[in-house]
């Protein structure tokens, strides 16, 4: 009897040991469903080409959308010094509004086509298109540059359909 519990036990820890040395302790986030709320919110950073204009999108507060174009450094970085660049002051700003279930559609596009999934960038993935998301969606944060080609076709849409809507143009 004590040998049987003596094996048991053995078995037991082996596995548990086994089991947290596990790649599968950690999942990724799944995909959900995004809940209406003041809280969500998106900052996309995208360059087509090291030549294209800069392009920042800050989606917030159900709905409140904040564009950035230009040539300027500031697009990316508000507080970059260098303002002795001819482009410094290339940069145009634009205001653009959704109501709250077109916002969390928006955002749920996004999540659906992988913006919370972890990546790992390899060396040889291209420099461009240079996409970087920060976001809060249903309090899971997500930081990243992303080469997930699904993601990045969704986010080249959203910023299409906002400059077809006026808000893009010079």
């Amino acid at each position: 009897m004590k040998k049987y519990l003596l094996l048991l036990g053995l078995t037991l820890s082996l596995l548990f040991s086994g089991w947290g040395c596990s790649a599968y302790w950690y999942r990724s986030p799944e995909k959900f469903v995004v809940s209406n709320s003041r809280l969500n919110w998106v900052h996309i950073y995208y360059q087509a080409t090291e030549k294209a204009p800069r392009v920042r999108c800050e989606m917030s507060d159900n709905g409140q959308i904040m564009i950035l174009e230009g040539h300027s450094v500031t697009v990316g970085d508000n507080f970059n010094i260098e303002y002795h660049k001819k482009e410094f002051g290339d940069v145009r700003k634009y205001y653009y509004s959704m109501d709250p279930e077109m916002f969390r559609m928006t955002l749920q596009m996004l999540v659906d086509a992988g913006l919370m999934e972890r990546e790992e960038l390899e060396e040889d993935d291209p420099a461009y298109p240079k996409v970087m998301i920060k976001a809060n969606i249903n309090h899971v944060k997500q930081d990243k540059f992303t080469v997930n080609e699904a993601l990045v076709d969704e986010i080249r849409t959203l910023l299409f359909q906002c400059k077809m809507s006026g808000t893009l143009t010079r």
